[in-house]
């Protein structure tokens, strides 16, 4: 296929990298043949996926052919580009065995879904083992017939990996609470490390104050070497260049000593004790290297990043568990010579310690952290039920009890508590700690050592982090089901539009019900580009005096049919002065267009909706008030949180993504206010308040008070020669017909080129120009139109589907007029013609 043939299938354009490459690709070799005989339902996914972020693929016909999108990309790695229109047998040899099943049971029209599916694959040049999370989904042809099979997955090797993590964590955490001995805490430690990485030795070594020596404290051997005796060695015996980044604090790994040009003029001291691979972690403490964990293997091995992270956690681990039980050891033997030296220690541990003697559990020693979390308050001297009365009832006086009873070590996670603050109210935390018995000299218990983390911020995090990750999964469903809705009309009424024998009543009730789902598919994804400025902070305001009267009158036009449609009766009510504020009045409308909608969307047919305003003290609340479904109470404090929904019912009838009450809150930020939201429970209606800062009108000098809309009112009746240029012959003409029956004579052109002849011959008073051009883009000729004989005062309008901020700068600089982002709004193109007598003015873009 040509490459000027491509402008007819609007269903390849955009897609990224995959994009390009499906348009250029020579699909002579490939059993789908060319695009433009592919079926209209093939044509419809790939377009669909194209321009979708998420890694999608899909395959198709009896060679199972696969197509991608750019999402799909780092999981091709080296198959990329190749991979495109290829059978999916040869882009996944290796596993083609473990998912062949799955794909037949798809094209026999069962779905499958799998979470965290296991999978080594060589794509990205090695052997690496990988999780994924995906579905396999039948696709029907036109005739209803499974023709191919769709996947939308996602890549989950990091929180697999992260989750194992966790795990091991905690089964060395297990290993090691019960061992008192630093010896014994790097045997345990060494050796669970050793059989997790499948290596031959792991040794555990500390580094002199000076940073020049290196004492091996312990090493441990699977069997296949023998352990490292206890020795010291300089730092410069492993090769300088290794001393230098352990010093920096980073990690070495070295696949193969004797390629490894770092330990290749060593290879032969390696070959000495064994090492062929090595792993070695570094720790660093106050800016000092203190310890070094090595890992070795007598064989070449690819130590992968995940080994690195692993030996690097244990490393920090064992080093803690290390020097708290010389911590505690230290205290045993030499309360009485050291004790002034044990607090110093004590007072710096990041940890809260305290030490306890007795029976009745009398504070002897608390450092900061401790005295923080209780509250500041004096404690030394006194027993532990005393000097924390709250803590009675929840448990911690009998694990002490316990303890002090029988000997025995007591562990606690994430463990609640109820504490007095230094202000005197109380406060909830979540500990992770231990109880550890101090034994005199003859053995008998004579203290407890109390040593632990407050871990409240963590475990808020965690809870935080799940919930954000199940309201993403649930918008991602929601976002197809918004975005799948009006594509069945539009479908419909294409086809019906292809029959030449539909009535003009049928043929404007066609175009009708298009133009509605297109407004309605518009409005999801303008949603989304809000929420997306906002969030990365590149939304920018056009500050000015706003009367929030205007703001009403604004926001109950966009909403009065919805309202209207649905029975509700909209009560107003405002005091009469001018409200004026300072800020963007077309944000301003937003805001309460959002929340008049969401009362309208929430509230049973034939309800009631009040709109106020209040002043008061320098600031306006503004509350809509409704008796709809209401709220839950244990909805209200994330209501305004990005995608978050009451529960509704499957069929979605009020439809949305989440995203507006997110807006709204963000936007009112923005102005310097507030968004709050009440509600007495589900099916008792909802309020939604926004309080704005008052802007003191007679602060403003003379002259400055506001202007009103620039809009134009009144039509002049002139009627307009018009040039539009695009090379979519469609969009063209259906711009042409909108503009004569408007009154306008208008001249179409499909080339840069011819257009600047129609142009030279011609001089039309506005010219409509598709950015987007083959050759010469739209920026380029609107410069070559400005440079025509009489062409100085000719109105210039852009016409893109880009309306970031820097697009509508760069057509202001190529000397554009307006901007327009497809679809273009036809009301609003009409008003600006009809409102122009001296083409070239300034009004606002759209």
């Amino acid at each position: 296929m040509k490459a000027t043939d491509w402008s007819h299938l609007q269903f390849l354009q955009g897609g990224g990298e995959t994009g390009a490459l499906m348009r250029t690709r020579d699909w002579i070799d490939c059993p789908l043949g060319p695009p433009s005989a592919w079926p209209q339902s093939l044509k419809s996914l790939v377009g669909m996926m194209l321009n979708s972020k998420f890694p999608m693929f899909l395959i198709w016909g009896e060679r199972l052919t696969c197509l991608y999108n750019d999402g799909y990309i780092p999981l091709l790695g080296l198959r990329h580009p190749r991979a495109m229109g290829s059978p999916f047998a040869t882009v996944w040899p290796e596993v083609w065995n473990d998912i062949h099943p799955l794909i037949l049971r798809a094209f026999r029209g069962d779905a499958t879904y799998f979470e965290n599916l296991p999978l080594t694959v060589t794509s990205r040049g090695k052997p690496e083992r990988i999780w994924v999370t995906f579905s396999y989904s039948p696709l029907r042809d036109e005739a209803g017939v499974v023709a191919g099979m769709f996947c939308a997955f996602n890549e989950t090797t990091g929180m697999v990996l992260a989750e194992r993590r966790q795990a091991f964590g905690l089964r060395m955490s297990d290993r090691l609470k019960s061992l008192r001995d630093a010896g014994e805490i790097i045997h345990a430690a060494a050796a669970l490390l050793g059989e997790r990485l499948d290596a031959d030795r792991v040794s555990y070594s500390e580094v002199s104050a000076n940073g020049r020596e290196l004492a091996v404290i312990h090493s441990w051997s699977g069997g296949a070497l023998a352990p490292l005796p206890p020795q010291v060695q300089p730092m410069e015996g492993l090769g300088a260049q290794i001393a230098v980044e352990l010093q920096a604090g980073r990690s070495v790994v070295v696949n193969d000593v004797l390629v490894d040009p770092r330990t290749a003029p060593h290879a032969e001291r390696y070959h000495g004790i064994g090492i062929r691979a090595m792993l070695a972690v570094p720790l660093i403490k106050d800016g000092r290297l203190v310890t070094v964990l090595g890992c070795a293997r007598m064989r070449p091995h690819d130590w992968s990043g995940e080994d690195v992270t692993l030996a690097g956690d244990v490393a920090e681990r064992t080093w803690d568990a290390v020097e708290r039980a010389r911590a505690e050891e230290a205290l045993t033997r030499q309360a009485a010579t050291e004790r002034d030296r044990l607090r110093t220690l004590f007072a710096q541990a990041p940890s809260f310690m305290a030490a306890l003697r007795g029976p009745d559990h009398v504070f002897e020693l608390a450092n900061s952290a401790y005295l923080n979390l209780v509250g500041r308050r004096d404690i030394l001297g006194k027993p532990v039920r005393v000097a924390l009365p709250e803590v009675q009832g929840q448990g911690f006086f009998e694990a002490l009890d316990h303890v002090y009873q029988s000997g025995e070590v007591f562990h606690a996670n994430e463990a609640r508590v109820v504490l007095q603050s230094e202000a005197g109210a109380t406060q909830e935390r979540y500990l992770d700690f231990v109880y550890q018995p101090l034994f005199d000299g003859n053995g008998r218990v004579g203290g407890i050592f109390v040593d632990g983390y407050d871990v409240t911020a963590r475990r808020q995090a965690g809870i935080a982090l799940r919930e954000a990750d199940q309201r993403k999964d649930e918008f991602l469903a929601m976002l197809a089901h918004e975005l799948r809705n009006p594509l069945a009309p539009i479908a419909t009424a294409a086809e019906l539009l292809r029959h030449a024998s539909m009535s003009p009543e049928r043929t404007r009730r066609t175009s009708d019900i298009i133009a509605r789902q297109v407004t309605h598919m518009t409005s999801l994804l303008d949603d989304l580009l809000d929420v997306s400025r906002v969030t990365r902070g590149q939304i920018s305001l056009c500050w000015n005096e706003v009367d929030l009267h205007a703001v009403l009158a604004g926001a109950c036009e966009q909403t009065r049919s919805l309202i209207e449609a649905r029975g509700h009766q909209l009560r107003i009510a405002a005091p009469p002065q001018p409200l004026l504020v300072r800020g963007d009045a077309t944000r301003l409308v937003q805001i309460v267009a959002n929340l008049l909608n969401n009362a309208a969307k929430y509230t049973p047919e034939g309800g009631e909706i009040a709109l106020s305003v209040q002043v008061e003290r320098g600031w306006f609340t503004l509350s809509i008030v409704d008796n709809g479904i209401g709220m839950a109470a244990d909805l209200l404090p994330r209501v305004f949180d990005l995608f978050t929904q009451a529960e509704r019912s499957p069929d979605r009838s009020q439809g949305g993504l989440g995203l507006g009450l997110a807006l709204v809150k963000s936007l009112v930020e923005l102005h310097g206010g507030r968004a709050v939201a009440h509600s007495d429970g589900v099916g008792r209606g909802s309020r939604f308040s926004i309080t704005l800062p008052a802007l003191d009108a007679s602060l403003a000098a003379p002259g400055e008070a506001a202007s009103p809309s620039s809009g134009t009112s009144e039509a002049s009746g002139q009627a307009l020669s018009v040039l539009v240029v695009d090379d979519n012959a469609d969009a063209a003409q259906m711009l042409e017909l909108l503009l004569e029956s408007a009154g306008h004579r208008v001249a179409v052109e499909h080339g840069a080129t011819s257009a600047l002849r129609r142009a030279q011959r011609e001089t039309p008073q506005v010219c409509l120009l598709d950015i987007g051009l083959p050759g010469m883009d739209g920026h380029e000729l609107a410069r070559r139109l400005r440079a025509l004989p009489g062409m100085e005062d000719a109105m210039l309008i852009a016409l893109t589907g880009y309306g970031q901020e820097r697009d509508r700068d760069e057509s202001r600089a190529a000397g554009f007029d307006h901007h327009f982002v497809k679809p273009v709004d036809s009301i609003a193109l009409l008003r600006l013609l009809r409102g122009t007598r001296h083409p070239g003015h300034s009004t606002p873009e759209v």
